[in-house]
């Protein structure tokens, strides 16, 4: 009966390791694309928590009867033997269901040292002497202690002294899954343009409308007349803004050993973390990728204007002059964000203006994480991509729907036995094929006013 409950907690193990790598797969994608989970997804997983609760269901009535078997056995002493050969390879627990089975039959064989001498099969792996041992010891093996199960690899039992008060009766075990940091996400995500991509290369028609000093519409133009006199003519100028797709990879290997022998998939590891990788990777594009096989970035558009920094302005520094200067130079400031590296963040935060004997507050905290900070109205992002404080690029005002994402090919895996074979190792793949770029090619001229205004505004050094 021992037995059965091990197989079916064995096979729930597998089946919530299983369920943790497919909800792990899920996850990583979700992230990747900024979205929500789909109901097939939803469906899936639900899927496995039914499966495991029957499972779960069907080792409670086993326990429960070898519990009663145990409580009017005719020899309550008597240790309850598995039918299954148990090794600590193959089950940390060694058979033991809860820590209060092992403590029990671990008092029932106190004193026993030899192997041979333990009765229940579960605790003999654990014996300290073999014949081996014996054999070493000679004439004064009977001088060896014969109180210890052997210890634990790594346990304080390997130094010079042991727990004598019973720590060694409680058996571990190792939580599925595994921790991680990644990055902080990607404040752009869902707020560029999603251009879709039929082909590695995409052209799309765009009206240059960057002067508005005569025309909004490209050239053309409208006007009064009076009767009888001619119209006068105009013309519409186009340019062609291009997207083409360029692969970004990652490879890694693993040994057989270790993706058998782990208790957490390796595989799975594997793939999350590339993912979040590519994730990282693609925000760190978007704000200084410099083109050609990467996005082009806010930093390196052409369209950028960048806002000096004040006469006798102390070194590492953000004003609120900077702060208004930047909001003045942004066009369609009602869709754009800001994006700040941390270290700017307790100068922002005491960022008030004066208004008579008192002030107003430029900044605004968040409130308990449901809605994000807000700087002169709108969202503001703090994240570690950003450069540090007093460096172009530490504090940057974009307005994100003016910039253009393509996706050729998804994020794609693939693994092959044959790269290093004679190694004995398996290799790991993960591609996408995407583009990114800002579509202005240059910033916009105003009808009336002095300064050019832009969807992307920085801040000039301030060293």
């Amino acid at each position: 009966m021992a037995a059965r409950i091990y197989e079916l907690k064995a096979q729930r193990a597998t089946l919530a390791k299983e369920a943790n790598t497919a909800l792990e797969k899920v996850q990583a994608v979700v992230q990747a694309e900024g979205r929500g989970f789909t109901a097939e997804e939803l469906a899936a997983d639900d899927a496995f928590n039914t499966r495991l609760a029957a499972l779960d269901t069907e080792i409670t009535m086993e326990q429960r009867k070898l519990d009663r078997e145990r409580l009017y056995a005719t020899d309550p002493g008597k240790p309850v033997s598995t039918t299954t050969h148990l090794r600590a390879d193959d089950d940390p627990k060694r058979g033991f269901q809860t820590p209060r089975d092992f403590f029990l039959s671990a008092i029932d064989n106190a004193g026993l040292r030899d192997r041979a001498d333990v009765s229940d099969e579960r605790l003999q792996s654990l014996a300290v002497m073999d014949k081996e041992d014996k054999a070493a010891a000679g004439e004064l093996a009977f001088m060896l202690p014969r109180f210890a199960p052997k210890a634990a690899v790594g346990s304080d039992e390997q130094g010079e002294y042991s727990d004598t008060y019973g720590g060694f009766a409680v058996p571990k075990s190792r939580a599925p899954g595994f921790l991680s940091v990644g990055f902080e996400g990607d404040p752009m995500a869902g707020l560029t343009q999603n251009v879709p991509m039929a082909t590695p290369s995409v052209e799309i028609m765009a009206r240059t409308d960057k002067d508005h000093s005569s025309s909004v519409s490209g050239g053309f133009t409208v006007a009064r007349r009076a009767e009888a006199v001619a119209f006068t003519a105009s013309r519409m100028a186009l340019e062609m803004v291009t997207l083409k797709a360029s692969t970004l990879v990652g490879l890694a290997y693993a040994t057989e050993e270790l993706l058998q022998d782990s208790a957490v998939s390796f595989a799975a590891m594997i793939d999350a973390g590339f993912r979040t990788q590519m994730g990282a990777k693609l925000l760190d594009e978007k704000i200084r990728g410099e083109g050609g096989d990467q996005y082009i970035g806010a930093l390196n558009a052409d369209c950028a204007v960048s806002v000096s920094k004040e006469t006798s302005q102390a070194a590492d520094s953000i004003n609120y002059d900077n702060v208004l200067k930047m909001r003045a130079r942004c066009w369609g400031y009602g869709n754009a964000i800001w994006l700040a590296n941390h270290d700017t963040l307790p100068q922002l935060a005491k960022m008030s203006l004066a208004v008579g004997t008192g002030g107003s507050a430029v900044f605004v905290p968040g409130q308990f994480g449901s809605t994000p900070d807000v700087l002169l109205g709108r969202p503001i992002i703090f994240s570690e991509y950003l450069a540090t404080v007093g460096d172009l690029g530490d504090f940057i005002l974009v307005n994100w729907s003016q910039y253009l994402e393509g996706t050729y090919q998804p994020i794609q895996n693939a693994e092959s036995v044959h790269v290093r074979f004679v190694n004995h190792e398996r290799t790991f793949k993960l591609w996408t094929r995407n583009c990114g770029a800002p579509w202005w090619r240059t910033y916009l001229t105003p009808n009336k006013g002095t300064n050019y205004l832009s969807p992307i505004v920085t801040l000039a050094e301030r060293a």
